[in-house]
């Protein structure tokens, strides 16, 4: 049909999410290492245009929220060029240590977020 099929935009928000993670904190692989995961506890997405194979699109993240052991971020994906975005949503995840049980988030992370809340209001 030409359009981009409706799972890949949940794909495309964890790779926004994972480059967020690693630009402004440190990689995953590095989380993982210490014991944590960041799982998914609720998704929602809003598609407000289609994207059609080929198109180069821009995608947005940022957290929005937080407590101690979980995060929001929010999306918005774009095709390059334009202003008005073709589809939004967020994510909340929970950390849970390696008996799968919820945790607390790392050490330093909240720093991060609120560091990073405080940049992207500039």
């Amino acid at each position: 049909m030409g359009f981009l099929y409706h799972v890949n935009y949940l794909e495309y928000f964890e790779l926004a999410r994972s480059d967020w993670v690693r630009n402004f904190w440190r990689p995953y692989k590095e989380i993982e290492d210490e014991g944590y995961s960041l799982v998914v506890i609720e998704v929602s997405l809003k598609y407000h245009r289609s994207a059609f194979y080929d198109d180069v699109l821009k995608i947005k993240t940022r957290p929005t929220d937080w407590g101690h052991s979980r995060i929001t971020f929010e999306y918005a994906i774009y095709r390059k060029g334009e202003t008005d975005p073709l589809c939004t949503g967020r994510t909340s995840h929970c950390f849970v240590g390696k008996d799968g049980k919820v945790t607390r988030m790392p050490e330093g992370l909240k720093e991060t977020l609120v560091d990073a809340k405080l940049l992207s209001r500039k």
